[in-house]
């Protein structure tokens, strides 16, 4: 039956299987009668969505950007057409895919990002003045910015880099000749971003510097095939997460304002009553509402996140497969070193807090410090949550050639409510900052986040073009998990959308792989006032504010490239076997060993990767015709 008298039949016969399913005598029911009850099922589910209105088709934060190459190429459409070694994380079941006997990828993932940033000075933005009565202008407003390189965590050295980050491919796969159960075995980035800014970019305020990521160290996996159509699978994964901050510091508000108004109005007033007492000038001549009050450095780690992966795959008809696939939150408890620079003016400040016994007095009243310290330095912790994630995929096939992909992704975005970083000592930043409303106290820097959930949507094609070239693209759209009005510099990613091309090509028995992707944000506008955690006018809104009065704009772009190879591990151990003396080699080179014969699993799949079976220990490809 071609699959134009099939469309044909399902289009007539749909309406009544509907009935046909819930009988209990109708169990024989013919595989086009079970795609009914199978398209219904999905019917029921997109309706309940549209009943209880789910958020839109909206992106993600940062997750899955760059696993592996075949995924790149497809712009992550890959939970119905696993793509080999990294089904552990698209969608374990795809592993029963995987050739007989064992086989080794391996790759790499260069990535650049670029950022451009513009502030401008809003025109409704009344602005600070001096003690003369003239308005302080901001250094800021007009300035533009970009990011200078990308930054990436080194776990074995516990050290950064600076530059194009990379992100590494390996894997392994085996599955026994005959047998349903296939194991694997991979590491990669799960979630990873980071960047550093110029010391004279005016985005220093909102992050100078930033890293996070979540690094999969081992994540060992298994599928099991329980028929032709239906595999199941498993991973579990053990990982490293780990986050970097610095900043610099200013808080241009009519608190800090007003002490630098006091500080320059009694700069020449003193007397010896004065200065047993409110010694002059008032706050040690205060501090400039621009001015910088130190930098923030916070470096963290959780040495074992561990997390887990389910996934299922059905093949129903040669024209038709469905991929489900659940990821689980990664819930990780960070903990590291701070420090905390201050500047002169902050420092003088601190100094006439406790200058004289009157003022020591106030200070302990209102738990001020008074206590000069020019570096604050100790340990730090956190709590860090990435959402559980469902990947929903379909492949259609509406002829053997070309294969037409399409995806839902949901992310529980919103289990990220705030970030707490808890310190060891009081921060005298924080003591401070409560008379400008901030009431988390001088031991917590709280800054509210209030992520919303995300459901993205992407489209993929492939093409086999010829026996030995496949052809790839893909498209998906990502919204931003981030709530506006808590929209900042340091964790929001604006929405993006997400290009892929690649191709698959044999040659001999290796399977190669390569991609490009370019990721491009919408014009991304946060107006003054409109974020508590960048540019607020309401004293206390939020923890950081060095914005206030700024209109910002930004446009964000990321480029990725990516090769992979898939081989038979024998092309690699059989050499070096050869090398060894013969006893040895007769015992442990696969030369020695015999092949079992068996028989191949159906597989509906036109992949290069997918279709190798591992037979008489060479690869093989369906014919393309």
């Amino acid at each position: 039956m071609t699959i134009f008298s099939k469309i044909r039949k399902f289009i007539v016969l749909m309406p009544l299987s509907v009935f046909h399913a819930p009988r209990r005598g109708n169990s024989n029911l013919n595989k086009l009668n079970v795609m009914y009850k199978c398209i219904y099922f999905i019917c029921i589910i997109l309706a309940v969505i549209l009943f209880f209105r789910l958020p839109q088709a909206e992106g993600a934060f940062n997750e899955s950007m760059a696993i592996d190459t075949k995924a790149i190429s497809l712009a992550n459409n890959a939970t119905a057409d696993p793509p080999g070694i990294a089904s552990i994380h698209y969608n374990p079941a795809g592993l029963s895919l995987m050739g007989n006997g064992t086989f080794l990828s391996m790759g790499a993932i260069p990535a650049l990002m670029k950022k451009s940033s513009k502030f401008e000075e809003d025109t409704n933005h009344i602005g600070f003045h001096n003690f003369q009565g003239d308005k302080t202008e901001d250094p800021l407003a007009g300035q533009e910015g970009k990011i200078s390189a990308g930054m990436t965590f080194i776990p074995i050295l516990n050290d950064t880099f600076e530059g194009p980050m990379v992100g590494p491919i390996f894997g392994l796969s085996h599955r026994t000749p005959g047998s349903k159960w296939t194991f694997g075995y991979t590491t990669y980035a799960q979630y990873a971003g980071g960047w550093k800014y110029g010391a004279d970019d005016p985005s220093v305020f909102g992050a100078k510097s930033v890293y996070m990521q979540h690094l999969l160290y081992a994540s060992p996996a298994v599928s099991y095939r329980i028929n032709n159509n239906l595999s199941i699978g498993a991973s579990v994964g053990l990982g490293q997460t780990a986050m970097g901050i610095t900043m610099l510091m200013r808080a241009p508000n009519e608190i800090v304002n007003i002490t630098k108004i006091l500080g320059d109005a009694t700069k020449d007033m003193a007397n010896p009553i004065l200065d047993l007492t409110v010694p002059m000038p008032l706050f040690g001549g205060g501090i400039g509402v621009y001015d910088t009050i130190g930098t923030v450095e916070l470096n963290m780690r959780d040495d074992f996140s561990p997390s887990y992966i389910l996934g299922a795959l059905w093949e129903p008809f040669d024209w038709i497969s469905f991929g489900l696939c659940y990821q689980s939150a990664v819930k990780s408890h960070m903990s590291g070193k701070f420090s905390f620079q201050y500047s002169e003016d902050w420092q003088r400040m601190v100094a006439w807090s406790g200058s004289t016994a009157v003022m020591q007095i106030i200070s302990i009243i209102f738990d001020l410090p008074y206590n000069v310290e020019e570096k604050q330095t100790g340990t730090v912790s956190t709590d860090l949550e990435f959402p559980q994630i469902i990947n929903f995929g379909i492949k259609l096939k509406p002829i053997k050639q070309l294969s037409l992909l399409g995806e839902l992704h949901w992310a529980q975005w919103s289990a990220v409510r705030e970030n707490d970083i808890v310190f060891d000592q009081k921060i005298q930043l924080l003591q401070l900052s409560k008379f400008m409303g901030y009431t988390e106290g001088p031991y917590n820097m709280v800054e509210t986040r209030k992520f919303k959930d995300t459901l993205n949507w992407g489209v993929g094609i492939e093409y086999q073009l010829l026996d030995w070239l496949q052809l790839r693209a893909g498209y998906e759209y990502r919204k931003t998990s981030t709530v506006p009005r808590y929209y900042d510099l340091l964790y929001a990613m604006p929405t993006m959308h997400y290009f892929g091309a690649g191709l698959g090509v044999k040659w001999k028995s290796i399977d190669i792989d390569l991609a490009l992707a370019y990721m491009v944000s919408e014009k991304n506008k946060v107006p003054a006032g409109s974020s508590v955690n960048m540019s607020s006018y309401v004293l206390g809104a939020g923890l950081q504010n060095p914005y206030r009065g700024l209109n910002y704009e930004e446009r964000l772009h990321v480029y990725l490239g990516s090769a992979k190879l898939t081989m038979p591990l024998d092309l690699i151990t059989d050499p070096i076997f050869d090398l060894l003396p013969p006893k040895w080699a007769s015992k442990w080179g696969s030369k020695s060993k015999k092949v079992t014969e068996f028989k191949p699993l159906r597989d509906t799949s036109i992949t290069l990767t997918d279709n190798m079976r591992y037979e008489n220990k060479f690869y093989f490809i369906e014919n393309s015709e």
